[in-house]
């Protein structure tokens, strides 16, 4: 679709207005999406995206929570602009609604950064309702790029999205690691791409050489942040050491709840105005600045480099002993072999908890229980060693926002052995 057929379609459409004033959008990846959120932002309505395969009864729960803020007083209630929803993995989705003065700046920020233009051309390889959107997709229309969209059955196969990238001559390509690992793997070169940006979770940096010959001429880069703040730091992949989270971006402030390490708390020029549909004391004001609590635990070098050990709500209690999930996780996908690793702590008719693993490994590697079950006693406890372990060469399944999913990982695992 052209700009010109982009403007119009834009300027004569008028959609029914919902009874709570908020355009609920459907993140399909045929760009109607992109049409209905400037058609909100035209009639200056919130434009909220929502996952393409959303059910009756999310949109449902959806639809009530938008009624409820609509009624209560607020100062930002009837601001416009775009709005998201968390994964909902630890719960109800959190419905995120961004500043759009917020989302201005970080636009300029990419748009700088990554030298974005009209000769630019993305390829789209998230759901649109990500956050990570914002750059991919709205960024490079904002500087008058080209966005291509990987079709929905594409997107967890590596050849495909490799032969796409080579074919719409893409010169911008960001992802969640599991399926940039999918393109590297491929084995095809796309000498084009100038910037390939790894998001959502640490990018596994023992396959770096594979992602490296596939993307010759880019700069690889790895992005921290959440849906709350947007990007926040930085990292050149090709220098990254395990664990870090990078630099922070300009105008990112941060600083680290305790001496030796501890949570990690952020200030960016684009983080949202809040969540409508919970409590936003995770938002509080500091020195006269206003920061996000990201709940990610993190250690601080001397050189005052950030690395990421944990999440405060993933510390589970085992026999009596505090575990992180993390941390195991850590040790597990370290070992040779193994392409990415996910724990999860399930109860037990005890009243104890049983850690159950799932590790992905390389086909053909030399992979044993033992050995994995070794290596987590010897860096961390007998105690963290989980009591099953899975082993599989097959993806992980993703949520909506394209992280790994980990309870429906050890779910499907589970079930398979279930008589």
């Amino acid at each position: 679709m052209t700009y010109r057929r982009l403007v119009t379609a834009v300027n004569t459409t008028a959609p029914e207005v919902p009874p709570h004033g908020v355009q609920v959008v459907r993140a399909g990846r045929d760009g109607r999406a992109v049409i209905e959120t400037l058609i909100a932002q035209r009639f200056r309505r919130p434009a909220l995206l929502v996952p393409h395969d959303a059910g009756a009864e999310y949109v449902s729960r959806i639809d009530r929570d938008l009624a409820a803020f609509a009624d209560a007083p607020g100062a930002w209630r009837n601001v416009y602009g775009l709005w998201t929803t968390t994964s909902g993995s630890t719960g109800s989705p959190k419905i995120v609604a961004h500043d759009p003065e917020g989302v201005d700046r970080f636009v300029r920020w990419a748009r700088d950064h990554f030298d974005l233009g009209p000769d630019t051309v993305s390829l789209s390889l998230s759901p649109i309702n990500f956050d990570i959107a914002t750059l991919d997709v709205w960024a490079v229309l904002a500087a008058g790029g080209q966005v291509v969209f990987a079709p929905q059955e594409d997107l967890t196969n590596g050849p495909a999205l490799a032969a796409m990238a080579r074919t719409y001559d893409v010169d911008l390509l960001q992802a969640v690691p599991v399926v940039l690992t999918l393109i590297a793997r491929a084995g095809a070169p796309v000498p084009r791409v100038r910037h390939v940006i790894s998001t959502g979770d640490f990018y596994p940096l023992e396959t770096l050489p594979a992602l490296d010959s596939t993307f010759p001429r880019a700069a690889l880069w790895s992005v921290y942040g959440s849906t709350e703040i947007n990007d926040g730091f930085l990292l050149d992949l090709r220098r990254a050491t395990p664990g870090e989270l990078g630099r922070p971006i300009d105008g990112v402030r941060h600083r680290v709840d305790g001496s030796d390490g501890g949570e990690l708390l952020v200030s960016t020029p684009f983080q949202a105005l809040g969540y409508v549909n919970a409590p936003n004391d995770v938002w509080r004001t500091f020195e006269g600045r206003r920061e996000f609590r990201t709940g990610d635990l993190v250690t601080v070098d001397t050189d005052g480099t950030l690395r990421l050990t944990g999440r405060s709500d993933r510390q589970v209690k085992v026999r009596g002993v505090r575990l992180s999930l993390d941390a195991i996780e850590t040790v597990l996908r370290r070992q040779d072999g193994v392409v990415d690793a996910v724990v999860t702590a399930h109860a037990k008719g005890s009243g104890d908890r049983e850690l159950i693993a799932a590790v992905l490994v390389d086909p053909g590697a030399s992979v044993s229980n033992l050995a994995l079950r070794s290596a987590v006693s010897s860096a961390l406890t007998p105690t963290a060693v989980p009591g099953r372990t899975f082993l599989t060469t097959e993806p992980f399944p993703v949520t909506g926002t394209g992280k790994t999913d980990r309870n429906g990982t050890i779910n499907r695992f589970l079930e398979r052995r279930t008589p």
